[in-house]
C-alpha cells in the first residue's frame, strides 16, 4: 500500500512533529510505503494546489491521508481559507486527521467576545450555514476521519460526521533521546540547583494554563521552582510572553520562574531530567504533545481533567487529575503530590507502562487498519461519501 501525506513539515510545528514520528513507524511495517506531500502553511495560488494534486492522484498511490488543522490553509475566514481548493481536486480514498475540532463559534472565541459591534459580525459569520458547515462538518464528513479522543468524535457525530467513518486513534508516545548529564546541566544552567522543579513543556499558548500556576506558586514550598520550557512558534506570540513575564515581575517571582525559549530535542531531554513535576493545567485542549513528551520520559504528571486528559488516564493511569480552572484543587492536589514521594513514582510508573503500552509502532498498527477501512468504504460504498460536487458547493463563499 502506497500513502501519500499531505502534511506540515519542519522543526517547530507540533503537528510536523506527529507525523514524522507516525510515518517512521509505518515505514517499518512490510508493505507499506510514504511519501510526503508538504504543506506550505498559509492560502496559496491555485496553481499550486493542482500540482500538489497532480502528486496526490498519481497512479501508484493508494490513498491519501491528510493532517488538517485549518491553519494549514488560510484559517477559517471566509475568503482566507484555500483547503478547500485543494480538497476537490483530490481524486483518491482520504483519511483525514482532525487535530482541531473545535466548532467555528469556537475559533472565533464568540462565546468570551466582549466588543457589542465584533460579537455581531462573529456572530453572522456564524448564521451563514454554508459557510459554517464547510469548517464545522464538511472537512470530517467527506473523508474517512481520524480523531484523537472520543469526545472529538462524539463532536464530530452530533455535527452529521458518520460514525461508521471514523476512528478513534490516540497519538503516539514517541522514543526519547539520551540525558547526557541527567538533568544536572539543565538545573545548573537555569540555577534550580536544590530546587523541586515544577515544569510546562511545548510552546508558549494562551491555553496551558500559565497563570493559574503563578498564582499558587507563592504559596508553595520555597524550594520549588516552575519553569516554562519553551519558546514561541510564531512571533505574534510575543506580546503574550510579554504579559507573563509581567505577571511574573509582579508577583515578585523572578527567582522562582524561568522561561528557556526554544528547546532542542537533546535540551528537551535535559530538561525532562531535570524535571520533578510535570504541569499539564490547560484550560483547552484536544490533545497535546505538552504531556505526550513528559509521558514519554516517565514523568510524574498533574493535569487538568479536560476530556483529552481524562481519556489519557482512563487508557493507563499515569496521571494526577485536577478540575480545570479549579485554583484551590490545583493547590491542593499539587501540595500532595510534592508531599508524597511514593505517589510521584507511582505516577513516573504509569507513564512508563503507558509509554510502552501506545508506541508509534503500536499505533501505525491501527493506522494501517483504518487505511485499510477507509479503502473498503470507499469501494463498496462510495455512495456514503459526500460528492465532490457537493464538496464544491459547500466550500462556495457566501
Amino acid at each position: 500500500m502506497k500513502i501519500a501525506m499531505l502534511t506540515s513539515v519542519g522543526d517547530k510545528c507540533g503537528i510536523a512533529a506527529y507525523t514524522s514520528k507516525l510515518i517512521a513507524a509505518l515505514q517499518r511495517l512490510p508493505r507499506i510505503e510514504v511519501v510526503v506531500i508538504p504543506i506550505t502553511p498559509g492560502k496559496q495560488p491555485l496553481e499550486h494546489y493542482q500540482e500538489q494534486a497532480k502528486l496526490l492522484n498519481a497512479d501508484d498511490i493508494d490513498l491519501v491521508h491528510v493532517q488538517h488543522e485549518h491553519s494549514f490553509w488560510g484559517g477559517v475566514l471566509p475568503g482566507y481559507s484555500a483547503f478547500w481548493e485543494i480538497r476537490y481536486l483530490i481524486r483518491k480514498p482520504i483519511v483525514l486527521t482532525a487535530h482541531t475540532t473545535y466548532t467555528l463559534a469556537h475559533m472565533l472565541r464568540l462565546p468570551t467576545e466582549k466588543r457589542p459591534h465584533i460579537w455581531l459580525a462573529k456572530k453572522l459569520l456564524t448564521l451563514r450555514k454554508r459557510y459554517r458547515d464547510s469548517v464545522d462538518t464538511a472537512p470530517f464528513a467527506t473523508a474517512y476521519t481520524i480523531v484523537h479522543t472520543l469526545e472529538a468524535g462524539q463532536e464530530l457525530v452530533a455535527r452529521g460526521v458518520l460514525p461508521q467513518h471514523m476512528a478513534v486513534i490516540p497519538a503516539g508516545v514517541p522514543e526519547t533521546v539520551p540525558a547526557t548529564s541527567n538533568g544536572s546541566e539543565f538545573r545548573r544552567k537555569y540555577g534550580l540547583e536544590g530546587k523541586r522543579v515544577l515544569t510546562t513543556f511545548g510552546y508558549i499558548a494562551f491555553n496551558k494554563g500559565y497563570e493559574l500556576t503563578l498564582e499558587i506558586l507563592p504559596t508553595l514550598p520555597k524550594d520549588t521552582a516552575f519553569v516554562i520550557a519553551g519558546g514561541l512558534r510564531t512571533e505574534d506570540m510575543e506580546p503574550y510572553k510579554a504579559a507573563l513575564e509581567a505577571q511574573i515581575q509582579s508577583k515578585g517571582l523572578e527567582g522562582r520562574v524561568v522561561i528557556t525559549g526554544y528547546l532542542t530535542e537533546e535540551e528537551i531531554a535535559e530538561a525532562m531530567a531535570g524535571t520533578d513535576i510535570v504541569l499539564v493545567p490547560h484550560t483547552e485542549a484536544t490533545g497535546s504533545y505538552s504531556v505526550t513528551i513528559p509521558i514519554a520520559y516517565g514523568k510524574a504528571i498533574l493535569s487538568s481533567d479536560l476530556a483529552c486528559f481524562r481519556e489519557i488516564q482512563g487508557r493507563h493511569p499515569c496521571l494526577d487529575l485536577f478540575h480545570a480552572g479549579d485554583r484551590e484543587d490545583y493547590r491542593a492536589k499539587l501540595e500532595a503530590l510534592l508531599a508524597n514521594p511514593t505517589h510521584q513514582k507511582e505516577l513516573e510508573i504509569g507513564s512508563q507502562e503507558y509509554a510502552e503500552k501506545f508506541s508509534w509502532d503500536a499505533i501505525a498498527k491501527v493506522t494501517v487498519k483504518t487505511y485499510r477501512d477507509a479503502m473498503e468504504a470507499y469501494g463498496v460504498s462510495p455512495k456514503n461519501f459526500v460528492p465532490l460536487t457537493t464538496i464544491k458547493s459547500l466550500s462556495k463563499r457566501q
